[in-house]
């Protein structure tokens, strides 16, 4: 008989014909029906196995022994002790984690590269970068990819950074077993850039075939069942992500997200970065000029190090503020810029701040309109105006712009022809330079406001614009998308927005990326909790249903509440995304628009709909009945609803 019913999960709300309207009550039973039979096979109780089946782990024992190298890799070391992990956590079971020097009787779980693997002919050096294996047989399961081959020993210095905004940062040292609540276990974490098959193969198997969910990175966002018994049919899967190049800019501290996520320390949002596999190819785009004050106009006391001597001709002229742009048509300059490009790619590592990594260096001028003065810069400023345009992504300054980052690519291709310049399609040179024969050393991220597509000539003018760099196949694209509004410019402005949810239209768009050939996306700001976690799904594997995600999200994670809290999502949703809720000039006229204040509570959330969310929110309450359901609908009641409630009010009382 199956028990997954019974032991569905501790953090699923059993169902309640106390609070359930009949109707409801079939849906919800359907959805959890549907996903006991689904996972039947792995949880049923018999004993009873073939050669078709591994038993992991049977009546609240191991049957099953975990295998790593002697000196794994961070990535194999990671996902050893995760995959031990959440079995303890489904099963009650704490499988054994050995090296590969021991012998070991009995089935096998072999993850990471080890002698063990390699006496079955399967190597990590004959997986592409990123790529991974989940192979189950009766007798072994092998978890097992492409991998940083730098041990632990070799990153033992490895620190810790304490600030959000590093997020990024290469590899980090963290007490693995102080985080998950058992015995202290310092590792070091595999880089988000560095290879780590071997921990995508664990994260994959475990959702795949465990039914294991991260919703976010403390424990209340773990999903997973449990049941006594473990065991899976053989299968062979052989993959990589989608998307090359998955990053995003940790911005927890906002006020929606922090509460969504449960106030999480930094390392448990590190360790969920990786759970989300964030992270891939080396590619790196972002403003690149900021040292370059402290090394060629004036020696900085806080960096004095940097100075290299004056060179004032490098900078914008007539401008006299302290962020003035530079002279970007002055040869020196140009060649200054190529240099430091060559230096990089030449081992000589990066002077400031510069971003650069693998085979990209960034050329991405300062974020302001203090172009240079000179005749050679206005002159070509003036080729330019034919392409103004009244939104923010225009190309008032694209064949300038362009002309430069490409005089700088020709540079570099003169001595590393196989390395490229890696620019944004940003602002005002966003729009492809059509006068310029651009190099073919040059990456481009278009930056993409796809947070705001309510406004429709917004997201007319993004995606004409974003076409025109993909349509001519002739260079690797990226993407830099605003997963920041509206959330930043409330913050800024000093008021509460209303939610951008916006789901099925980051579903629509990834699904576009991805048919378009776009290497990988940056993500400026990550959203909220569910928009988030189902744009690091969609990057992972575009094809799936963004309908079927959400169903499970909201069925296991809020369990009795889960129907109210998915209409309550999806009528924000609906609101935010419909221009038709929006004043008419922003479905009218030619030019850029941000949600403030007024929009949100005279427009969004007005006095109707607030009362229609009200009582769903109160449902949702009323329906929660464990005390990790209440958590859950809590952490939403706060993080959204009372900010929602705030915001109304703040914006009433001035009017």
């Amino acid at each position: 008989m199956l028990r997954r019913k019974l032991l569905y999960t501790i953090h699923c709300d059993k169902l309640s014909e106390n609070y359930f309207t009949s109707k409801i009550r079939i849906e919800i039973q359907m959805l959890m029906l549907l996903f006991f039979c689904l996972a039947s096979e792995r949880y049923k109780d018999s004993s009873a196995t073939d050669g078709n089946t591994f038993l992991m782990a049977q009546d609240g024992k191991p049957e099953s022994t975990i295998i790593i190298a002697k000196e794994p890799t961070p990535s194999a070391r990671l996902a050893a002790l995760e995959l031990q992990y959440h079995v303890n956590k489904i099963t009650g079971v704490m499988l054994p984690i050995m090296t590969d020097d021991t012998k070991v009787d009995g089935r096998r779980i072999l993850v990471g590269e080890s002698a063990i693997t390699s006496e079955l002919g399967i190597n990590a050096s004959d997986f592409k970068s990123q790529e991974y294996m989940i192979r189950i047989t009766s007798d072994t399961i092998v978890l097992i990819g492409k991998d940083c081959q730098e041990t632990e020993e070799n990153l033992k210095e490895a620190g810790i950074s304490t600030v959000f905004a590093n997020i990024n940062v290469s590899r980090i040292r963290l007490d693995y077993g102080k985080l998950m609540g058992t015995e202290s276990n310092n590792i070091v974490l595999p880089g988000f850039f560095d290879d780590q098959g071997t921990s995508y193969a664990v994260y994959d198997f475990l959702e795949r075939f465990c039914d294991v969910r991260w919703y976010g990175p403390t424990e209340l966002g773990i999903v997973h069942p449990t049941a006594q018994t473990l065991q899976f049919k053989n299968n062979d899967i052989r993959r990589s992500p989608a998307f090359a190049h998955r990053e995003g800019s940790m911005i927890t501290p906002w006020p929606i997200l922090k509460e969504l996520w449960d106030n999480p320390t930094t390392e448990e949002c590190y360790l969920y970065m990786r759970r989300l596999r964030t992270g891939g190819d080396k590619w790196a785009g972002n403003h690149s000029f900021s040292s370059y004050y402290d090394r060629f106009l004036r020696r900085n006391p806080d960096h004095p190090e940097l100075f290299e001597g004056e060179h004032t001709e490098y900078f914008a002229q007539g401008r006299s503020n302290s962020d003035r742009q530079f002279c970007y048509t002055n040869p020196d300059f140009i060649k200054q810029v190529a240099q430091d490009a060559r230096d990089f790619f030449d081992g000589k590592g990066l002077k400031g701040l510069a971003p650069a990594m693998g085979d990209y260096f960034a050329i991405v001028p300062m974020d302001n309109s203090a172009w240079c003065l000179c005749p050679e810069c206005q002159a070509e400023l003036e080729k330019d105006k034919q392409t103004s345009s009244p939104h923010f992504s225009n190309g008032r300054a694209s064949g300038y712009m362009f002309g430069f980052i490409n005089n700088v690519a020709k540079e570099l291709k003169k001595t590393h022809p196989d390395k490229y310049i890696s620019a944004l399609a940003y602002w005002d040179y966003a729009y492809y330079p059509e006068r310029i024969q651009l190099e073919s050393n040059i990456a481009v991220a278009p930056c993409l406001q796809t947070r705001i597509y309510w406004g429709p000539n917004i997201a007319k003018n993004d995606i004409k614009f974003y076409k025109s760099w993909v349509e001519k196949k002739d260079r690797s694209i990226y993407l830099w998308l605003y997963y920041c509004f509206p959330e930043e410019n409330a913050l800024v402005g000093g008021y509460h927005c209303f939610p951008g949810f916006m789901a099925h239209t980051a579903a629509r768009q990834i699904k576009m990326y991805h048919e378009d050939g776009v290497k990988g996306l940056f993500l400026c700001g990550i959203g909220e909790q569910v928009d988030f976690y189902i744009t690091m799904k969609l990057l992972d594997d575009p094809e799936l249903d963004i309908d079927k995600i959400l169903d499970e999200f909201f069925t296991s994670y809020y369990g009795n509440s889960a129907e109210s809290m998915k209409r309550l999502y999806l009528r924000i949703e609906e609101i935010y995304s419909d221009s038709g809720n929006y004043p008419p000039e922003v479905r009218a006229e030619e030019r850029q628009f941000h949600q403030n204040e007024e929009i949100a509570w005279k427009y969004l959330g007005t006095e109707k709909l607030m009362a229609e969310l009200g009582e769903l929110m109160q449902q949702a309450k009323q329906l929660a009945i464990t005390d990790v359901g209440k958590q859950r609908v809590q952490l939403f009641e706060n993080g959204v609803w009372n900010y929602m409630v705030e915001g109304r009010k703040k914006y009433l009382a001035k009017h």
